[in-house]
């Protein structure tokens, strides 16, 4: 992303509720403003806003056009939705380069071309599995951690709240006991989740996956759901956080791996 931005590229920054999106922004505008602060560096420095915030909004508005940064441009759902800041502002920065971050809204709006700008699309997905076992906390106990990887599964915000409930209960804790205490207040990311899919199919795939509860050859979900390609359906999924993809033994899999998120979902679609 640094050595696109710096050739004065602009990026597109896509993923679901809580994968980072806004932490990858902020610690991207740290590392160009250091980059960019010694007496000897020539590159530019970096600019944060948050187009869901309204002083946000009006700080880019009223920012001079002669300034030369790189502008990183948060919630860009916002413009989409035609709230606050609107697209032929966007088209009207001036920047050394841009980074328009968002949900599948933004992402949607912007994949037909027309009039929008053209940016360089970077996906976000959940962890890799060895990814996710590097940010188990060690405080935790070794039957803890398993716990945390079995029902977080690699989802960072996931992982992120039931970690952190388990470390604040202390280590005799019974790791049951964290769950039930996490799941209501996760029902709204979990909605939030769901709200992102639009095609009956998407949720098929999805359920089809947590009822199979392994990792599954995107070949034999094709199979089951009777098309001649998920592929679209499996990168959706995946962009929104839902599920995971990896190459296990030379074979490409698709995993729903979050045992928290798999039990909300059975439950709230039983009642």
């Amino acid at each position: 992303m640094v050595w696109r931005l710096q050739r004065g590229e602009s990026l597109g920054l896509y993923g679901g509720p809580k994968l980072g999106k806004t932490s990858l922004l902020l610690h991207l505008a740290w590392h160009l403003n250091q980059a960019s602060s010694s007496p000897s560096a020539s590159e530019p420095a970096a600019e944060y806003f948050d187009l869901a915030a309204e002083t946000d909004c009006a700080r880019l508005r009223f920012r001079s056009p002669k300034v030369e940064t790189i502008v990183l441009l948060d919630n860009c759902d916002k413009v989409s939705e035609g709230d606050g800041f609107s697209l032929v502002e966007i088209q009207g920065v001036h920047s050394k380069g841009i980074v328009f971050a968002g949900g599948r809204a933004w992402k949607e709006s912007q994949s037909g071309g027309g009039d929008g700008p053209t940016v360089k699309p970077i996906p976000l997905a959940v962890f890799l599995e060895h990814e996710a076992r590097q940010m188990v906390n060690q405080q935790l106990s070794p039957a803890q951690q398993a716990f945390v990887l079995t029902y977080g599964g690699t989802h960072p915000f996931l992982l992120k709240i039931l970690q952190a409930e388990l470390v604040g209960a202390g280590p005799d804790v019974q790791p049951e006991l964290a769950v039930e205490r996490v799941k209501k207040s996760l029902i709204p990311f979990f909605e939030h989740c769901l709200a992102q899919l639009r095609d009956p199919l998407e949720h098929q795939v999805l359920a089809y996956l947590i009822q199979i509860g392994k990792p599954v050859n995107p070949k034999d979900v094709e199979r089951a759901m009777g098309c001649a390609s998920i592929k679209p359906i499996a990168d959706t999924l995946c962009h929104v956080g839902l599920i995971g993809r990896w190459i296990r033994d030379e074979e490409a899999t698709l995993s729903a791996n979050s045992q928290l998120l798999n039990e909300w979902y059975r439950e709230s679609r039983n009642s």
